[in-house]
């Protein structure tokens, strides 16, 4: 067991229940409105970079929450800034000994590391620049390097059980953005789709950049299939010189979303809102900032549970790690790891759930036990079928949990009404 696993343990049993229903209350608010959870970052972001002031218990309490809520909470409304930051903070409290030491380590390779990305960025500028098409379409565009966030980097580490820094393929990275000709700051969001083959036509010229090898195994397409925060990117890997160096392409657009997730539509939703409430007498637009992924929420709140229950099953839940399936028409499955084929029917849809007779994966029959996996390809078969309540040992998620046992009441209620009718009779 690594420290990041004990990690959630140890800040979950901290919560005060004040705390707990505090954090409650900010989830089923948010449901609503997705500024205010914006704010609560800002909030907490002041708080960690003012924790120096703090008693060192304080500072530890607060640190293993930012990492276990905040976080996570920034990473899925894909505010990077300040996930990063937020993460790097909490790290440098919990851990000192392992923060100064694997600083210490990237100090004395900084030398290394910015030869590496000041030669990537003159060759990669080089290419582009010189490229006909780029020059037909008038691209703008814009090379940057960093190296990877100190937190984010241990943490992959300590998951991979591997400390070495040279089997880290994202350590150096290259940002390519591309802003296509005519595309300015106010067309941005009209023309979000306008340069994508731009960044596939880019993606073959890093591929045969003069002095590089491709590392081809490494190519991950985030624009045909985006994170569930919207982040859109193609990311693929190189070796330079022994060092293995990270590239990412994207349009403008895409880095607005990347860099500040739901707050970059706010002046759009804003502009929607104006027009909404010119056309409405003044009413304001319903719906303009709720958050559809936290939809979920909403259900949840007719269970009764306790607070600490409630956020626990948030952060499993919807702040978690998640996994991606298909379903034969395309559409993506996003679900919280360990979901099984059940959790898969009813999110698709409640009737779907409870006609649901069989399962396949792949185009294989497999129990309705089955746990998925990443890529998998998912075939609800519906008909005749019915729950039972072995089901619930299946379902990982609260909702379907919910939805399986609305449906055992209703069958109880009705039986209990045929019995009355017909004593009546």
């Amino acid at each position: 067991e690594t420290k990041v696993s004990k990690l959630p343990k140890l800040a979950f049993a901290d919560y005060a229940d004040e705390q707990a229903e505090n954090l409650r209350q900010m989830f089923i608010a948010m449901t609503d409105d997705y500024r205010i959870i914006i704010v609560k970052l800002a909030d907490r972001l002041h708080n960690m970079r003012t924790l120096r002031h703090m008693k060192p218990e304080k500072q530890k309490k607060i640190s293993r929450e930012t990492l276990d809520i905040f976080a996570p909470l920034a990473h899925r409304m894909g505010l990077w800034p300040f996930k990063s930051e937020l993460e790097d903070i909490a790290f440098m409290y919990l851990y000192p000994g392992e923060y100064k030491q694997l600083n210490h380590r990237l100090t004395e390779r900084q030398l290394q590391f910015s030869d590496t990305l000041n030669n990537s960025i003159k060759v990669l500028e080089n290419t582009l620049n010189n490229d006909s098409t780029l020059q037909s379409q008038d691209v703008k565009i814009e090379v940057g390097g960093r190296t990877k966030e100190l937190y984010s980097l241990w943490h992959k580490m300590e998951m991979k059980h591997d400390e070495n820094l040279d089997h880290i393929t994202d350590l150096v990275a290259l940002r390519v953005i591309l802003t296509p000709g005519g595309i300015d700051e106010k067309t941005k969001e009209a023309a979000a789709d306008s340069g994508v083959w731009l960044c596939y036509h880019v993606l073959g010229l890093v591929q045969h950049l003069p002095g590089f090898q491709p590392m081809p195994t490494k190519v991950k397409d985030y624009i045909s299939f985006p994170k569930p925060n919207g982040y859109q990117s193609l990311h693929t890997a190189l070796m330079y010189q022994g060092q293995s160096v990270e590239v990412q392409i994207r349009t403008s657009y895409m880095h607005q979303v990347a860099e500040y997730g739901m707050a970059s539509h706010f002046a759009y939703k804003d502009e929607m809102k104006r027009n909404n409430n010119q056309q409405n007498g003044g009413k304001s637009g319903q719906g303009l900032y709720n958050t559809p992924w936290l939809s979920s929420i909403k259900e949840w709140q007719q269970d009764t549970v306790c607070s600490r229950d409630f956020v626990d099953c948030v952060r499993r839940e919807l702040l978690g790690r998640r996994v991606f399936v298909f379903l034969r028409n395309g559409k993506i499955l996003n679900l919280a790891r360990g979901a099984t084929a059940v959790d898969a029917a009813f999110q698709i849809h409640t009737e779907v759930g409870l006609q649901m007779h069989g399962v396949e994966i792949n185009g294989k029959p497999v129990p309705i036990s089955y746990k998925l996996k990443n890529g998998d390809v998912v075939s609800i078969l519906t008909g005749e079928g019915r729950p039972t309540t072995e089901w619930m040992r299946f379902a990982k998620s609260r909702s379907t949990r919910s939805k399986l046992r609305a449906y055992f009441r209703s069958k109880q209620h009705d039986s209990v009404r045929r019995s009355v009718s017909g004593e009546g009779a």
